[in-house]
């Protein structure tokens, strides 16, 4: 498993944000596969993904059919994988080019020959998303590989220092990526009461970029949200975030003078420390 650091480049965020908004709209086919066979939940599950480190992808769940597989993409590649438990590759597709009718076809001849009811396979998801483009027929396509490329660093970077944070609590959830906002994130479980409106928890997590910033940035979200006074954090070049949730926010841009492996991961973990100490003490 490859558990370390990959450094950032900072290509520019104009280029990153292309990147997302074309990974964003391709991963909705691998969430596809789970939501289409698994049996269905409130919180969407069955679509969620996960960081395989050995594998630099981010990876589906596991479907039964005439055998076990499941899907996953390379960011970095652009590249749609069916895979089977032994980690070998079933087929592929390459995202660049392709449009989404391609994507479909090529999925539902691939579940035939797994033994699946391929007419299930849709991509109808629960939420809302961005107008893409690919989504009404244009070609998917990455225009600077190296921004693909930091994508997938951002995932594998994140996943690292949250797995790290996560280790030193008591009750934790595993980290996901969920399909709506592409953003990946794991909790500390501070209060389970069984009904996610009571319970109290802090999400450390990293999003790709969104309606909220335009480019990516690390954060931490308490739950509930506190009323009371938040503390100063900007020794950590972070700062507190307050329009439609509550949370700290570093900035993928506060970091593009740190070159250096060890400025970045003890800036982002500091980052994440820091704002979880000031909310467990509120």
């Amino acid at each position: 498993m490859n558990k370390n650091w990959q450094r950032f480049i900072y290509p520019s965020l104009e280029d990153i944000k292309q990147a997302r908004e074309q990974s964003h709209q391709a991963i909705q086919n691998v969430a596809a596969v789970g939501r289409s066979f698994l049996p269905p939940s409130p919180s969407d599950e069955s679509a969620n993904l996960e960081w395989d480190a050995k594998l630099q992808r981010l990876v589906g769940r596991w479907v039964d059919a005439d055998i076990t597989f499941r899907s996953s993409i390379s960011i970095h590649e652009f590249i749609v994988y069916l895979v089977d438990e032994q980690f070998e590759t079933i087929s592929s597709i390459s995202m660049q080019d392709s449009r989404q009718r391609d994507v479909m076809v090529w999925l539902e001849q691939q579940l035939g020959k797994l033994g699946a009811d391929f007419s299930k396979i849709n991509l109808h998801y629960p939420y809302d998303l961005p107008v893409y483009p690919t989504a009404s027929g244009e070609a998917f396509g990455v225009v600077n590989p190296l921004a693909s490329h930091e994508l997938s660093r951002l995932y594998h970077n994140s996943v690292l220092a949250i797995t790290e944070v996560l280790s030193k609590e008591e009750k934790v959830s595993e980290i996901k990526c969920w399909p709506h906002h592409f953003d990946i994130a794991g909790s500390i479980i501070l209060l389970d009461t069984g009904d996610p409106d009571t319970s109290k928890k802090i999400s450390i997590g990293m999003s790709p970029g969104d309606e909220h910033y335009d480019e990516p940035y690390f954060y931490v979200a308490p739950w509930p949200y506190p009323v009371k006074e938040l503390p100063d954090i900007s020794a950590t070049l972070g700062h507190w975030h307050s329009n439609n949730w509550i949370g700290a926010v570093l900035l993928y841009s506060e970091m593009n003078k740190m070159d250096l492996i060890q400025d970045q991961i003890r800036t982002v973990r500091g980052f994440y420390e820091t704002a979880i100490e000031s909310l467990k003490n509120l």
